[in-house]
């Protein structure tokens, strides 16, 4: 049974934490998906750091094999500063 991608929900939660963390101006951001389908959700999140994220931030995307099971999906987002000091995180769960 294919479930529908919680695409609009993963654009918001991206879109939160860089807003949160652009003052703290990180030189590294990872985002990490754990899906089925981690694929269209992993380019929903590259498109919002396109757009919102400084340039001169480096951006790691990850999608993490050993998904949880269809239909869940996990995105782990950090903010990394100089000397790599964790500068944010938060972990996001859909369901659909």
């Amino acid at each position: 049974m294919s479930h529908p991608l919680p695409l609009d929900s993963v654009v918001e939660a991206t879109s939160a934490f860089v807003a949160g963390v652009r003052a703290k101006v990180p030189c590294r951001l990872e985002a990490k998906v754990s899906s089925h389908e981690g694929m269209p959700l992993l380019c929903a999140v590259e498109a919002v750091l396109a757009q919102l994220l400084p340039r001169a931030a480096a951006q790691e995307l990850v999608w993490l094999s050993g998904a949880p099971q269809s239909g869940a999906h996990v995105l782990q987002l950090q903010a990394f500063g100089p000397g790599n000091q964790l500068l944010a995180e938060a972990i996001h769960e859909f369901v659909t």
